[in-house]
């Protein structure tokens, strides 16, 4: 018996009824290509990142009330599992609703797209909960070829057993979960990877006719300009062991992302790191703390070229973190090459240049691209070279000629 006022609230009262899509599939089977794809169409709301809600969120919730744990388990003395149910769904809706409020610019989409990989654990219950607390949802499993994925994953620094063996049976055991606990589902569907590969715009077009929304052609070419960019450097493993040498996979094997995972790896210097913290964050008094008192902002754009100093330079900085992360993106990447070599100002004692780089891709479908050069003088910035290839609030994503030899 439900013991609180249920109205407005809950599976039946959610403000995302229906509107709620999960990407669904086993770790490297091109889940956060496909978001990124369904996420700039202008009817859905979603970001790249991982928000582990049902694996590393509510489902402590559900041990407690379930009795998984043998000393915590207090909470089925104060509801029963329907309650907790509809008091997690709440939860799931406000964390999805902010996320669409972050990202959306102008109209508010009408779905909000979110993607974890499956838990492939032993006793992973994250699939079953998420089932019940969203059981109007829909599931989009991408299925990627087993040994694709077997030879990807034993390449991941993260897997702790990176044999063959090990990395196929996580295929089959996330393969086979999602299809014994969602595949009964009438808003469940399966995407090949393979025929999304050969045909982004045609398996996207399916998608979204599913969805019941609106595929024109200008939404379809955003998606072909992706799904080159994206495929690229989707890190597949070949047979002899290659690499990808795309340029945005350099990128993002020298710590590209770096913000989005919280912050926890290292750029260059800590100077640095605390510095683009401070910018993303838009934390204007760090910003300024981190800044010489004589500091210089050169700004160069395709609207012509700014030199700030002093107060002035620092009030500029501000305004750029204000204006570029006031709103959340669908992907970032950020990356430091490193120090320049050979240069006056780093052969000077206590002198080094700093270079970051950050890339974005918004939910309307455009680019953000910055380029920040820090000259860093007794572990201040001096002076601050901003190349800016957009304005704030981005450009139109604009066909991208691919070789050949980048997507083979």
């Amino acid at each position: 018996m439900i013991a609180y006022d249920a109205a407005g609230m809950g599976r039946e009262g959610s403000p995302l009824r229906d509107r709620v899509i999960f990407v669904e599939g086993a770790p490297r089977s091109g889940t956060t290509w496909l978001v990124t794809l369904l996420a700039t169409h202008p009817e859905i709301a979603g970001v790249e990142a991982e928000s582990h809600l049902f694996d590393f969120g509510v489902d402590r919730l559900f041990d407690n009330l379930e009795g998984r744990d043998r000393y915590f388990h207090g909470l089925a003395s104060y509801l029963d599992r329907g309650e907790l149910v509809d008091l997690v769904r709440d939860f799931c809706d406000g964390a999805l609703l902010a996320m669409r409020s972050h990202v959306s610019a102008g109209a508010t989409p009408t779905f909000v797209v979110e993607k974890t990989p499956i838990a492939g654990s032993e006793g992973a219950l994250d699939l079953e909960r998420k089932r019940d607390v969203y059981p109007d949802a829909w599931y989009i499993h991408i299925v990627r070829d087993r040994e694709a994925v077997a030879r990807s994953l034993m390449r991941a620094p993260w897997m702790p057993d990176r044999s063959h063996a090990a990395c196929a049976g996580l295929w089959d055991r996330t393969v086979g979960r999602a299809r014994s606990t969602l595949g009964d589902l009438p808003r469940y569907r399966e995407v090949s990877y393979e025929a999304l590969r050969d045909d982004p715009a045609s398996a996207c077009r399916e998608l979204f006719e599913w969805l019941g929304i609106a595929s024109g052609e200008g939404v379809l070419e955003t998606v072909r300009v992706l799904a080159r960019e994206q495929f690229s450097e989707l890190g597949a493993v070949k047979p002899d062991g290659g690499r990808s040498t795309s340029a945005r996979a350099t990128l993002r094997r020298r710590g590209a992302r770096l913000l989005r995972r919280g912050c926890t790896e290292k750029l260059d210097s800590a100077l640095t790191f605390s510095f683009v913290r401070a910018l993303r964050e838009r934390d204007a008094d760090t910003l300024r703390s981190l800044t010489s008192p004589s500091l210089e902002v050169v700004c160069r754009s395709a609207d012509g070229d700014l030199l700030l100093r002093e107060e002035e330079a620092r009030d500029a900085l501000v305004r750029i973190a204000e204006d570029t992360f006031s709103r959340r993106y669908v992907g970032e990447w950020w990356a430091s090459p490193g120090a320049a070599r050979g240069e006056w100002w780093t052969s000077t004692p206590g002198k080094t240049l700093s270079t970051i780089v950050f890339s974005a891709l918004g939910g309307d479908a455009t680019r953000v691209d910055l380029a920040i050069v820090l000259a860093i003088d007794e572990d201040l910035v001096r002076r601050a070279v901003i190349l800016a290839a957009s304005p704030p609030a981005g450009r139109p994503i604009a066909r991208v000629a691919v070789s050949a030899a980048a997507v083979s």
